[in-house]
């Protein structure tokens, strides 16, 4: 799966999950994409921020659980 911001010919940016890029590309010639807010489906990618990874994972949230002292915090899981 892949997750691309996509946006319509009215400027709303909206974000889909496609099986590859093949699929965004098919879809989105055959107008089966629809913008959320107005129907449009003249659709095409938005602007996205790179993913960049650093290979550390960020520090768990401070939640306050009992489970954060023994490093099983329930936020934490993913």
């Amino acid at each position: 799966m892949i997750v691309f911001d996509v946006k319509c010919a009215k400027g709303h940016v909206f974000t889909e999950w496609f099986d590859n890029g093949a699929d965004y590309d098919a879809k989105a010639a055959n107008r089966e994409i629809a913008c959320p807010e107005c129907g449009d489906h003249e659709i095409s990618k938005a602007l996205m921020a790179p993913s960049v990874s650093t290979g550390a994972k960020a520090p768990a949230p401070a939640c306050g659980a009992p489970e954060c002292a023994n490093m099983g915090c329930p936020m934490a899981r993913g």
